[in-house]
């Protein structure tokens, strides 16, 4: 009898490890599909947190400035190359950016595609730090910047 009640009580431990686990993936698959929706939303224009809070009365927090990077392009011989870059200067989730184009955060490792020769400038943005910027040239198959 004792047996068969231990029995039961395993399965329905089980059970609602089970549970928990699936609610866990759940939820973390949700956060995840929200950050990439907000990710891929355009940013609001910077005149639409001020008409709201004088339309509501409360005052928008103070919107701190990023510096963001002009671009410079230099082209080489014109022969398109696909880079591996990998970005691990500075602090965790700076801004990356290459030739005044946002690419993620650091550490990034990813593809980018440049023409041969082609003057590179990579910035990285911390949030509390001076800015770091890299030269390179687009040439061979991985870029590595630290």
């Amino acid at each position: 009898m004792k047996r068969g009640i231990l029995n039961r009580a395993s399965q329905v431990a089980q059970l609602l490890g089970g549970l928990l686990c699936a609610l866990l993936g759940l939820r973390l698959m949700v956060l995840a599909i929200g950050d990439a929706q907000a990710r891929r939303a355009p940013a609001p224009p910077a005149a639409e947190p001020k008409l709201a809070a004088l339309a509501t009365g409360v005052s928008a927090p103070p919107v701190r400035a990023r510096q963001v990077p002009a671009p410079e392009r230099n082209v080489g011989d014109g022969t398109s190359l696909r880079l591996m870059l990998s970005v691990v200067a500075g602090p965790e989730r700076s801004e990356v950016y290459v030739n005044g184009s946002r690419l993620g955060l650091s550490p990034y490792l990813g593809d980018y595609t440049c023409k041969h020769g082609e003057e590179l400038r990579i910035e990285v943005v911390p949030a509390h730090r001076a800015l770091i910027t890299r030269s390179a040239t687009c040439e061979g198959q991985t870029l590595w910047i630290r």
